[in-house]
């Protein structure tokens, strides 16, 4: 009976140890966390990146949207050389995209040259854009 609950005792402790010694986390599949950009393309401008990307940079970038009151919405986003975009609307297919933003979201939005209006708003929702 001892000798079951020596065995028992260090089998656990065995484990205890086994479990205690891997303390940094293993992590598997892709990761895509890209920086923000914001270019000008000639007849349109557009900015892309993700949220944990911009808050993990080493410099200004930011990137993001914001609702208010339901009617209207706004998006900009600034990159490390400090370009800026932000672009505005009130489709309530742009609302409704930007209600699905999570802290882990990939954002891009266009505007065409000459006016502040989103022309198209897309989030992104990857398990790649953990980190």
């Amino acid at each position: 009976m001892i000798k079951v609950n020596l065995k028992s005792i260090l089998g656990l402790a065995a484990l205890g140890m086994t479990l205690l010694s891997n303390a940094v986390p293993t992590w598997a599949g892709r990761v895509d966390t890209p920086e923000v950009t914001v270019r000008n393309t000639g007849r349109d401008r557009e900015a892309r990146g993700s949220l944990v990307g911009a808050r993990y940079s080493v410099d200004i970038q930011s990137i993001g949207c914001s609702i208010n009151a339901g009617q209207f919405m706004y998006c900009e986003a600034r990159d490390s050389a400090g370009n800026f975009l932000g672009c505005v609307s009130s489709e309530a297919k742009y609302i409704a995209e930007v209600q699905h933003m999570i802290d882990s979201s990939s954002l891009y939005f266009r505007v065409q040259d000459g006016s502040s209006a989103c022309s198209i708003v897309n989030v992104l929702n990857y398990s790649s854009g953990l980190k």
